[in-house]
């Protein structure tokens, strides 16, 4: 964990502190280095029950977790970097495709007739009757004379 200035600050207070109350010091670079070491000293400046003892104990714990979130900003912010340099800046060259089906076609529908058209069973020229007509609905289909 990198040390700023702010909490190298605390632990030497916190360190002459305790060597003022309790006739006895810590380690300095091991309560910054370490944060389990680090947290028996700030129990240990709790449980004195001097004011200002426990109030460096505070801001050093404060200071701790604002230096901690900002490592993990910093190592979010290089890990997305790199993420995004793996993403390639421009799209992949298009590759030609083989386009001979073209040269048959003009674009606009069938080049052939298809072949289910030319076997289907030619249109009778008379006319078959439709069961329901329009005109048999109102009965104007049916002969006029038959009234």
């Amino acid at each position: 964990m990198a040390t700023s200035f702010n909490r190298l600050h605390l632990a030497t207070r916190i360190h002459f502190g305790l060597l003022r109350t309790l006739g006895e010091g810590i380690d300095v670079a091991r309560m910054l280095r370490q944060r389990g070491y680090a947290d028996l000293v700030l129990d240990v400046c709790r449980g004195v029950g001097e004011f200002s003892i426990v109030e460096l104990a505070d801001r050093f714990d404060d200071a701790t977790a604002e230096e901690s979130a900002r490592e993990c900003m910093a190592e979010a912010a290089r890990e997305a970097r790199r993420a995004l340099a793996l993403i390639p800046r421009r799209a992949p060259p298009v590759t030609a495709q083989d386009m001979n089906w073209s040269d048959h076609t003009s674009g606009f529908g069938l080049t052939q007739a298809m072949a289910a058209l030319d076997d289907a069973p030619e249109v009778s020229a008379t006319p078959t009757r439709r069961r329901f007509a329009p005109p048999d609905w109102l009965g104007l289909g049916t002969a006029r004379d038959r009234h």
